[in-house]
């Protein structure tokens, strides 16, 4: 589903250094990369269920190629 903005989210992740890892490595192939985290997982430090959660966003023009990339890293 593509978002008003242009981008797509591309998974939801509940582990902030995997999500950063994932950005690096999506950067590094020069796409768009956005985070959107839930506020109440950063002030009370918990990264279980959805105040955890972490999504990754990329740019709709990048999305196969950046599937592929998250498939393989997280084993999907």
């Amino acid at each position: 589903m593509t978002s008003q903005t242009g981008f797509v989210k591309i998974v939801s992740l509940h582990d902030p250094a995997q999500a950063e890892v994932l950005r690096g490595l999506l950067e590094a192939q020069g796409m768009q990369v956005l985070l959107t985290k839930e506020a109440a997982g950063q002030v009370y430090g918990t990264f279980v269920g959805s105040m955890g959660e972490i999504e990754l966003y990329v740019s709709a023009a990048d999305e196969a190629a950046a599937r592929g990339m998250v498939d393989e890293v997280i084993g999907k």
